[in-house]
């Protein structure tokens, strides 16, 4: 039987976090919905229990789950780095990849400095820059069209000379993903009409929300610059695909099978294109994409650790036709130190049950499952983003 409870592993998507901005309930942070869940209903969720079963066991206490969280609070806040140490050794985490877009001023209200994190955490820390933001920034400074995208050059540059190692969008969250070209005069004339409606007093939160045509025409225009930097500067470009945050998520327009167009460009094939969350709930569909075109690969993070219990199931779904040497461990951890170490402990536990299980039927040979286990959980990633 395989075991990989000790094997290091690369997070190839996550967030930084700070333990003076953990405000809610323990519980409120083991959901994607931006709203407060009953708390009854969120203790009754296999994810929490999950989290709260391996606590007792790292931190050697016994009891409900309630005496098991208070322990935790009482550990985190007497010693912060103390208790992510003990976390991340326990789960191997050997480097982060941290996508800087959450937590952001823009948004959140607040960032974190990567080097602050670096001295929160015992790993490896590496940045997946966002171009979102430009885009927003860009907008709310009303810099004329010629003036922004030169902006926007500037900033993917300046990003990977200073050690970012991948571009992101999650334009899913924006417009959705049936990402098109148009003509650059199009784009010139639709941007200046949002520059107007800048101009004019509106917030560039709520104008970019709008989700209207004229905001799809401009988001589609930077994404498609940001895979061609992307190419330019020689690093992955991450997509956001399937679930996130609820509400602000709409699934019907984060389909990674609407992301034709865009693959099938020049530029779009060109690029190393890495479809984030494992595309959940469009798992199948995303490991067609992953088989159908070479350069397009697959992170498990986000349906890893919150679908708990149906990770080896969704891992198999997507063995059916995703080459192994394309799929990366991730967790979308943000906020709390646990959704990073519960994902690498539930992985290592499901790929095991997994694997084992594919050994047992003659399905594959002992040396191919350590190989698979091996390049999922670290050197994939390692890889791809030439860690």
């Amino acid at each position: 039987m395989i075991d990989l409870s000790e094997h290091p592993v690369v997070d190839s998507h996550c967030h930084a976090f700070l333990p003076e901005r953990e405000t809610n309930s323990f519980e409120q942070y083991l959901t994607l919905a931006d709203h407060p869940v009953p708390r009854n209903d969120m203790i009754n969720t296999f994810i929490y229990r999950q989290v709260v079963r391996e606590l007792s066991r790292i931190l050697d206490v016994k009891g409900g789950h309630e005496e098991i969280v208070e322990e935790r609070h009482k550990r985190y806040k007497q010693d912060h780095v103390g208790y992510i140490k003990l976390l991340f050794e326990d789960a191997n985490i050997e480097t982060l990849l941290v996508d800087t877009g959450y937590p952001a001023e823009e948004f959140s209200g607040y960032s974190i400095d990567l080097k602050d994190f670096s001295k929160l955490v015992p790993s490896e820390v590496r940045e997946i820059f966002r171009i979102d933001l430009v885009v927003y920034n860009v907008l709310k400074s009303q810099l004329p069209f010629d003036d922004a995208v030169e902006r926007f050059h500037e900033q993917t540059r300046n990003a990977v000379k200073n050690g970012a190692v991948g571009l992101k969008s999650v334009i899913a969250y924006r417009t959705g993903l049936e990402i098109q070209r148009s003509a650059e005069d199009e784009v010139r004339k639709v941007y200046d009409k949002l520059i107007a409606e800048a101009i004019s007093g509106k917030s560039v939160r709520d104008i970019l929300s709008s989700r209207t045509k004229h905001v799809k025409t401009v988001y589609d225009y930077f994404v498609f610059l940001g895979v061609e930097d992307s190419v330019k500067l020689d690093v992955p470009f991450q997509m956001h695909v399937g679930m996130g945050d609820a509400p602000f998520i709409d699934l019907r327009i984060a389909n990674p099978i609407l992301l034709h167009d865009l693959i099938n460009d020049e530029s779009g094939k060109s690029a190393k294109i890495v479809l984030t969350h494992g595309g959940y709930p469009y798992l199948e569909e995303a490991g067609f994409l992953v088989n159908a075109y070479p350069n397009i690969f697959l992170d498990l993070s986000e349906t890893i650790p919150f679908i708990s219990i149906g990770i080896k199931e969704k891992l198999l779904n997507i063995f059916e036709m995703t080459p192994t040497t394309k799929i990366m461990y991730g967790s979308d951890g943000y906020n709390i130190p646990e959704l990073h170490w519960i994902s690498s402990i539930q992985t290592k536990k499901a790929l095991s049950a997994a694997l084992n299980g594919l050994l047992e039927s003659k399905e594959i040979d002992e040396e191919w499952t350590h190989e698979i286990a091996k390049d999922i959980l670290s050197e994939n990633a390692k890889r791809i983003y030439k860690l």
